[in-house]
């Protein structure tokens, strides 16, 4: 599911999480140790022009995410693609396990986008269609459904739009997908081949259905 946010939408007000502090960060170690990756890939991913961000409550590291400003890739979908000038991709987003259901991540989405606006004119996001944490977390923070990506074919990726607020056009320049009549995958989990960590058992079930969006609640976490 692909969300996008600008200028003229207005960010709607969250419950104060007090002792909740929301600020950059610039070391490689910090965000490999927070993100379970290699101080190099974070390093590759500063000189990437990637910015991080972490959300403090109380003093502790308790969420994370990445802001793409040049380049972006969707590993889940195996895509890569260029951002216009003044355009923001956020990605790899997680809440630390022992800060889950606190409603962190809006918090730490609308502080993004509060800095990210002063020098950007869109914010886009995405998350697989399975992760409804993510979901309720993305909406409630204030930004605006586009549309759902999908892969067909086992590696045609393609987008369904989903809102009249965003030219469809304009989606498919930004982000390198092919228009497409074609139903949507319910689920990347069996949609996709790209996927790492696979679930055996999914069902691709229905909207009104759980499928693996357990496990992604559980996550909570964004692509």
């Amino acid at each position: 599911m692909l969300y996008s946010f600008t200028h003229q939408d207005a960010l709607p007000e969250l419950q104060l999480l007090k002792g909740l502090e929301i600020r950059r960060n610039r070391e490689p170690a910090f965000m490999a140790e927070i993100g379970q990756t290699s101080v190099d890939e974070a390093r590759k991913r500063f000189a990437a022009g990637h910015k991080a961000y972490v959300a403090y409550l109380h003093g502790l590291p308790t969420a994370f995410g990445w802001v793409a400003t040049h380049t972006a890739r969707i590993g889940e979908l195996n895509h890569e693609f260029q951002l216009p000038a003044r355009h923001r991709y956020l990605w790899n987003f997680r809440t630390l396990i022992d800060f889950r259901g606190l409603g962190i991540y809006p918090h730490l989405l609308q502080a993004i986008l509060k800095d990210e606006l002063t020098n950007s004119e869109q914010i886009w996001i995405m998350h697989a269609p399975e992760n409804t944490a993510s979901e309720r977390g993305i909406l409630k923070a204030g930004f605006t459904l586009t549309g759902q990506v999908s892969v067909i074919n086992e590696s045609e990726v393609i987008f369904t739009t989903g809102s009249q607020a965003q030219p469809l056009e304009e989606v498919l320049s930004t982000f390198g997908f092919m228009k497409s009549e074609e139903e949507p995958a319910s689920c990347w989990n069996c949609s996709s081949p790209y996927l790492k960590n696979r679930i055996p058992s999914c069902c691709c079930a229905p909207r009104d259905m759980e499928c693996t969006r357990n496990l992604y609640a559980q996550a909570e976490l964004v692509l």
